[in-house]
Formats: C-alpha cells, structure tokens, sequence
C-alpha cells in the first residue's frame, strides 16, 4: 500500500518497525526520523534513520555525544521515505539489501570495542 496524502502517521507507527527489502531481507529497525519544515509551515517526513548513533540518543541524550565521538558518523543512515512501499509492522523497501549502508556497525564494535573486552573470545 504506497502512501497517500490523506494517510497521517504518528512517530510511534514508524520508531523501532522492521525495515524488509525487496527480496524480504530484515536489515534493521527504524532509530529515528528526519523531517522537513515546508514553506507553508507544514512538517513533513523525509527520511528513516537507521544506526547506533539515533538509537543511543533515544536511550539517554547525552549518550548521542559520545556515540559520535566513538563512530564519527560513519554508521547511521538515512533512507529517503520515497523507499517505503509499504507501511505496517514491518517497512517494506523498495530496493534490496545491496541499496543500504546498513549492518556495518556491528563488525566495527567487535573489532574496535568488544575484542578489548577479557572473556569476548578474541
């Protein structure tokens, strides 16, 4: 079902939904919105965001500042809301997995953060 004019959603129908592509790949949650003002003082939804960085500052704000500094940005992901194909529990995408930048956080914790960890293994 696209999205139509008339359709309204609130941040709770979005945050934290199963973003699937096209060949019904799960690559991750919704961590946050992005959104425009438009000129006739309208706000509207542009981007899902997805990444450590938007889901720490959901945990705790200042938490955002030292995900950053960790990550510098390199791991959160804006999928434009145009993608979207279809709303529900679950997102589904209009492109495949190839399409997103996702998933490349969590080796990058492993190697950097969790190796130095006694007992992780490494």
């Amino acid at each position: 079902m696209p999205i139509t004019d008339d359709q309204i959603f609130s941040i709770r129908d979005i945050i934290d939904s199963q973003l699937e592509t096209r060949e019904k790949r799960r690559i991750g949650r919704v961590s946050d919105i992005e959104a425009i003002w438009q000129e006739d003082g309208t706000l509207v939804l542009s981007s899902l965001v997805i990444g450590p960085q938007a889901l720490a500052g959901r945990i705790a704000s200042p938490l955002r500042s030292i995900v950053r500094f960790v990550l510098r940005d390199r791991f959160d992901h804006g999928i434009p809301l145009d993608d979207v194909e279809d709303f529900g529990p679950t997102l589904r995408l209009r492109g495949s997995a190839a399409d997103y930048p996702v998933g490349q956080s969590d080796a990058w914790i492993a190697n950097h953060i969790l190796r130095w960890i006694p007992g992780s293994g490494h």
